[in-house]
């Protein structure tokens, strides 16, 4: 995929952290991501999860993602999304959860209806965990886009966490 445009033809959706919503389980008004222009000029940061409030996922790696803001910045990043199945209420809360509270909005929390932005990718991006009772879930990957080109993107196999999607190597690859 390295070399290709990161797909822009679904529309997620996310909902925009601000103070007057500053507690989990307040939020604003859903809004749509425009994949397109997010992405059409500068860096870009995404990384995908299998599920908001899951150990791994809750715990570390967006966590990491949330104490390099700063240094993302620095390299030149323009915004670090987040995606995830999950709907963008859901979203909203697990990103005041592991410590997200920036009114610019640098890191968003987005959802990808159904996987259908990353299975674009290819069918090592979304995982089929209905066996599970957990429906569709996105494998947890990570990918630094410049000017809506993919210039890195690894996925974890299995839905396991190593270093390959973490915040540390991704910094590493700017």
């Amino acid at each position: 995929m390295a070399g290709q445009k990161f797909p822009t033809d679904v529309k997620a959706k996310y909902v925009p952290y601000d103070n007057e919503h500053s507690e989990i389980l307040k939020a604003g008004a859903p809004k749509p991501l425009d994949l397109q222009e997010e992405l059409k000029d500068g860096t870009v940061i995404i990384t995908a999860i299998p599920g908001a409030y899951t150990p791994t996922c809750s715990l570390k790696h967006i966590p990491d993602y949330i104490k390099n803001v700063e240094e993302f910045k620095k390299k030149g990043v323009k915004r670090v999304i987040v995606l995830a199945v999950n709907d963008p209420f859901v979203l909203s809360a697990f990103g005041k959860s592991v410590g997200y509270k920036d009114e610019e909005n640098f890191v968003i929390f987005a959802t990808d209806p159904e996987g259908q932005i990353s299975s674009k990718l290819g069918d090592d991006y979304v995982l089929d965990l209905s066996s599970a009772g957990l429906g569709k879930r996105l494998q947890r990957y990570a990918a630094v886009v410049k000017d809506g080109e993919v210039v890195y993107l690894v996925n974890e196999d299995g839905g396991d966490f190593t270093d390959i999607s973490s915040a540390e190597t991704l910094l590493r690859k700017l």
